[in-house]
C-alpha cells in the first residue's frame, strides 16, 4: 500500500531538499558551460575538443540514470540521493586542478557517473510522497531548479570566473555541495511506514521487461532524446554564441539568467495548468513547446540585434520549460508506482545521451563551418520539429494508461 507524507510541513520540507539538491546539480553542470570559454584557452583547446569536454559528462552521466533508477527503487531516495551529491561534488572540486585535455576530460566523465541518480531517485521520492494530484505541482516545482539553478549560475559563475579564475569557481561549488549532502541525509528521514516499506520493496527484484512495455515508454524516451537535442543544446553552447556576437563574458553570463527567470516562473505555472486543467491531455503542453521552440530558434538566430535575440532566447526557454514538466508528470502519474524511479532513470538516460550528442556535433559544426552558426540552427530546429511528431504519437488519455497499468503488474 502506498504510504504518503503524513502533512503538508513533512511534504514542504521533502521538495524543497529535493529542489535544493537538482539547484546545485543544475548550477554544477551549467558551470562547465560557461567556465570552457577561460578553459579553452588556458589549456588550448580546439572547438571540437571543447565540445568533447561538453559533452563526456553526458555520456556517463546518462549511463547512470537507469542504474540509479533501479538503485532508488531497490535502496530507497536518501541514500542514493546523500551518495550521489557528496559524490559529484567531490569530482566537481576535482575539477580545479585539471592539467589538460585528457586530465578534464577523465574527470568530467566521473563527475557525470556521480551525478547521474540524483534525478531518478528525486523523482521516485516525489511519487512515493505526493498524490496523483500534487504530483504536477510537485514535480514542476522540483524540476523548476534547473532553471533556478541557471539564474544563480549564470550570476554566480561569471563573477566567480572573472573574480577568482575558473580553478576556484569549482571548488566553492564542490564545498557547497558537502551542505547540501549533509542536509538530505539529515532530513530526508522516511517514518517508520515508509521504512518498512523500503524493506520491502528492497527485497523486490525489478524486472526490466516492465520497464520497456510501460505505457508510451518509447514515445516519452524519443521525446525526451530530441527535446534535450535542443534544450542542452542551448545550454552548453549559448554563452559562446553570445560572446560571438560581440558580449564580454560576464555580460553574456549575466544575460542568460533572463530566460533561466522566465522559464523558473512558467516551470511552476506550467504545473497548476496540469494539476487542474489539462488531466489525460498533457501531451498537448510538451508537443506544444517543441512546436514554439523551433519558431523562436529561428528567430533568435536572425535576430536583427542581441537584445532581440535575448528576448526569443527567452521565449525559447519558456517553450522548452513547458515539455520536461508534462513529460515527466506523465510518467509518475501514470507508470507503475513500484517502477517509477526505473522508468524515470530509462527516460532520462534517452535525455542525457542527447545531452551529450548535442555539444558534440554542434562543435563540430562550428569546425567544419569556420563558427557559423547558421547550421547549428537548422540542426536544433529540425530536432524540435521531431520531438513534437514523438509527443504527439503518446497516448495519455487518464482512463487508458491506467489499464495500462494494471496491464503491467502482470508481465
Amino acid at each position: 500500500m502506498q504510504v504518503y507524507a503524513a502533512d503538508k510541513k513533512r511534504k514542504s520540507i521533502i521538495i524543497i531538499l529535493l529542489f535544493l539538491g537538482m539547484l546545485l546539480s543544475h548550477i554544477d553542470k551549467t558551470s562547465m558551460n560557461v567556465a570552457i570559454i577561460p578553459i579553452q584557452k588556458a589549456l588550448d583547446l580546439n572547438s571540437f575538443e571543447a565540445g568533447l569536454v561538453l559533452s563526456i559528462f553526458f555520456f556517463s552521466y546518462a549511463l547512470m540514470h537507469p542504474i540509479g533508477g533501479w538503485l532508488t527503487d531497490k535502496y530507497g531516495a536518501r541514500n542514493v540521493l546523500f551518495v550521489s551529491v557528496i559524490g559529484f561534488s567531490f569530482f566537481t572540486a576535482l575539477t580545479s586542478l585539471a592539467w589538460s585535455f585528457i586530465s578534464l576530460l577523465f574527470i568530467r566523465l566521473l563527475f557525470g557517473l556521480a551525478e547521474g541518480s540524483v534525478f531518478p531517485a528525486s523523482m521516485r521520492s516525489i511519487a512515493d510522497n505526493f498524490g496523483e494530484n500534487e504530483r504536477g505541482r510537485a514535480s514542476s516545482f522540483f524540476l523548476s531548479a534547473q532553471t533556478a539553478g541557471g539564474v544563480i549560475g549564470s550570476i554566480a559563475i561569471g563573477f566567480l570566473l572573472v573574480s577568482f579564475g575558473w580553478r576556484w569557481m569549482f571548488v566553492s561549488i564542490g564545498i557547497a555541495g558537502v551542505f547540501i549532502a549533509w542536509a538530505i541525509w539529515a532530513y530526508l528521514k522516511s517514518s517508520d511506514d515508509k521504512q518498512k516499506a523500503a524493506e520491502a520493496q528492497a527485497s523486490k527484484k525489478i524486472h526490466y521487461k516492465m520497464v520497456f512495455k510501460t505505457n508510451n515508454f518509447w514515445k516519452f524516451l524519443f521525446t525526451k532524446f530530441f527535446s534535450n537535442i535542443v534544450n542542452w543544446g542551448m545550454i552548453t553552447w549559448m554563452p559562446s554564441y553570445l560572446v560571438s556576437q560581440g558580449l564580454d563574458l560576464l555580460s553574456a553570463s549575466a544575460l542568460m539568467a533572463i530566460p533561466y527567470i522566465s522559464s523558473f516562473i512558467m516551470f511552476n505555472v506550467s504545473g497548476l495548468i496540469l494539476d487542474k486543467y489539462m488531466v489525460g491531455r498533457e501531451k498537448y503542453l510538451a508537443m506544444g513547446g517543441l512546436l514554439a521552440s523551433s519558431v523562436f530558434l529561428y528567430l533568435m538566430f536572425h535576430a536583427s540585434s542581441v537584445t532581440l535575440g535575448i528576448v526569443y532566447l527567452t521565449f525559447n526557454a519558456i517553450a522548452i520549460s513547458f515539455i520536461g514538466t508534462a513529460l515527466y508528470t506523465m510518467i509518475i502519474k501514470y507508470s507503475d508506482q513500484e517502477l517509477s524511479g526505473s522508468v524515470t532513470g530509462f527516460v532520462s538516460f534517452g535525455g542525457q545521451i542527447a545531452g551529450g550528442i548535442s555539444p558534440l556535433v554542434i562543435g563540430f559544426i562550428l569546425t567544419i563551418f569556420n563558427g557559423s552558426y547558421t547550421a547549428v540552427c537548422w540542426f536544433l530546429i529540425v530536432s524540435a520539429l521531431a520531438g513534437a511528431v514523438a509527443a504527439l504519437a503518446i497516448t495519455n488519455k487518464v482512463k487508458e494508461a491506467k489499464k495500462d497499468m494494471l496491464i503491467g503488474h502482470s508481465f
